[in-house]
């Protein structure tokens, strides 16, 4: 029963909006496609996949975008992230208040390196989505990032503020101590990156940390 549901959720993915035109495409690709108006023929494909999607969810929308984004994160994990931004606009079709499509463009354009863009969408998203642990890590890292390249304070104050956040609500999350020690190699504090680098390597997931990480932090500092 369980593959029978996933099957006809596909199939009325593959009728959505996803139209063959180089410009629907480059809409397709964009957050919220792009916020461009659409033809008569993309409203009406629009209208066709929003009544499939009624039809097969009982008009419950907030359940039916849910699977979408949760579909779209299957994608970005894959890193597949064309796909994955297509299913993050079908959710933000179906339900404009869907927080993890929006927090999953964020991501999607944060890998771009479009962070300003990035920084709006998890700003839409945070109030949506509530104190989740894994948004607020994302989000200190797009932010300890943007702050490294756009040279703003600004940027890694908050950063650094949010990575303290989420470390006092998740100690173990062994990403979020990873990305707080990469913003503090890239301001130039080694000894400080080494400290929560430490801190992350006795988490239960420590496996998951960046060798490569940890040798250029070697190289700039050796261990202490």
């Amino acid at each position: 029963m369980k593959m029978y549901r996933v099957i006809l959720v596909l199939l009325l993915l593959a009728i959505a909006p996803l139209c063959s035109e180089a410009f629907a495409q480059d809409m397709n690709l964009r957050p919220k496609y792009g916020l461009l108006p659409k033809n008569d023929v993309q409203k009406a494909l629009d209208a066709k996949f929003l009544a499939s999607i009624d039809d097969y969810y009982k008009g419950d929308r907030k359940k039916a975008a849910e699977d979408i984004a949760s579909r779209g994160w299957q994608f970005l994990r894959q890193g597949n992230a064309a796909d994955a931004m297509k299913r993050f606009n079908q959710a933000w079709l179906v339900d404009g208040s869907n927080g993890r499509a929006l927090w999953g463009m964020a991501a999607v354009q944060a890998g771009s390196g479009k962070f300003d863009e990035s920084l709006k969408l998890f700003a839409e998203a945070e109030p949506l989505v509530g104190d989740d642990v894994d948004l607020q890590a994302d989000y200190a890292r797009t932010l300890g990032i943007a702050g490294v390249q756009a040279r703003s304070d600004a940027f890694m104050q908050e950063a650094f503020s949010r990575f303290g956040h989420v470390y006092e609500k998740a100690p173990q999350h062994t990403l979020n101590l990873q990305n707080w020690a990469i913003t503090l190699f890239y301001a130039g504090d080694y000894a400080a990156a080494w400290e929560k680098l430490k801190v992350a390597e006795a988490t239960p997931r420590h496996a998951e940390l960046d060798q490569n990480f940890v040798a250029a932090l070697q190289s700039k500092m050796p261990r202490p």
